[in-house]
């Protein structure tokens, strides 16, 4: 029995001997095939668009898989789709179809051509899209791109990952889309300028505040509320203002004036320079006697406003307050 067992052994053994001497370790072990960067979800959201600049390029990028590196070059060719889209909204929102994320207009951005070249040992091509008019987009909407991998004019490819959502965020100086940015009342007032009833109120809470354009953001009115933000767009166009920064002030390289003008139906006037609520943008650099320096954006505003005609003004006095990193923006 024992002779029988040792016997079985060498010849299993002697058989995976001869496997290893035929098997070549250097042959591909997965297959290159071309996929669609993303997310675990499809969605590739890591750029952000540049409002500063006046046109900005963010990029669909295709990769290739592969244990080893190509030996030959891998066309990438992709078209327009929208079945992703359409899943995102109905998973997301269901009948809430006032909430749903649009596609981004046409106007907004240029391919010049949806065909690319993965060279051979390479294993990424990037396909530019050029952004334009972004100021145009709504900062309450989420926008995307929708395009996957062309079949007839592509060489091998993933079928799981042929496709990808490319969100739309983009930022200014001040403030971003993809995240919340909250800048907080710091020593600031509304006074409300009713002779029977004048009323002194200290906002002690955040304003947060949107990108628009290259230099103006919307934030709302002094101590205005919009409630739950799914439910807000009107609450949002009555109570909302736009802040616009414009050139350096002569008597402080780290200020710029700023304007206030009405976002939607708010009626709003700007008021001269009051004290430290001169109407500008400032980079406000706090050290401590140790040598520690702070960083702060701040808008330093000083206007009126109402929501009806026949309500009484309230005078706004805010210095809106947003500590930051210097180094962090530069990375």
């Amino acid at each position: 029995m024992k002779n029988s067992i040792k016997k079985a052994c060498y010849i299993i053994l002697g058989i995976a001997m001869i496997a290893c001497d035929s098997y070549d370790f250097e042959q591909e072990q997965h297959r290159n095939e071309v996929y669609l960067l993303s997310n675990s979800n499809l969605v590739y959201d890591r750029q952000i668009a540049d409002l500063t600049q006046e046109d900005d390029t963010i990029y669909l990028v295709a990769g290739l898989s592969g244990t080893l590196k190509a030996d030959r070059p891998f066309k990438v060719a992709l078209m327009e789709a929208d079945s992703l889209f359409n899943v995102y909204n109905k998973s997301n929102y269901d009948i809430e179809t006032d909430r749903y994320a649009r596609m981004l207009p046409q106007e907004c951005y240029t391919i010049p051509s949806l065909e690319g070249l993965i060279p051979a040992g390479e294993t990424q091509v990037k396909i530019p899209v050029y952004l334009q008019n972004l100021d145009k987009l709504s900062p309450d909407s989420i926008y995307f791109l929708d395009y996957q991998i062309d079949p007839s004019k592509t060489d091998a490819f993933n079928p799981k990952k042929n496709e990808v959502l490319l969100r739309i965020f983009k930022e200014n100086d001040f403030s971003t889309t993809q995240r919340n940015t909250f800048y907080n009342y710091t020593s600031s007032y509304v006074i409300i300028q009713d002779k029977d009833n004048p009323l002194v109120r200290r906002p002690t809470s955040a304003n947060q505040v949107f990108p628009l354009g290259n230099n103006s953001v919307r934030m709302l009115a002094g101590d205005e509320e919009f409630g739950e933000y799914k439910t807000a767009l009107d609450r949002i166009n009555e109570r909302s203002i736009i802040v616009t920064v414009g050139e350096q002030t002569s008597k402080n390289p780290l200020a710029r004036h700023a304007s206030v003008e009405p976002y939607g139906t708010i009626d709003v006037v700007q008021l001269t320079p009051f004290e430290i609520y001169d109407n500008t943008f400032l980079i406000n650099i706090i050290s401590t006697p140790d040598g520690r320096s702070t960083y702060y954006k701040e808008f330093r505003l000083h206007y009126k406003y109402r929501l009806n005609g026949s309500d009484p003004y309230k005078e706004v006095r805010a210095i809106l307050r947003m500590e930051y990193s210097p180094r962090a923006d530069l990375l």
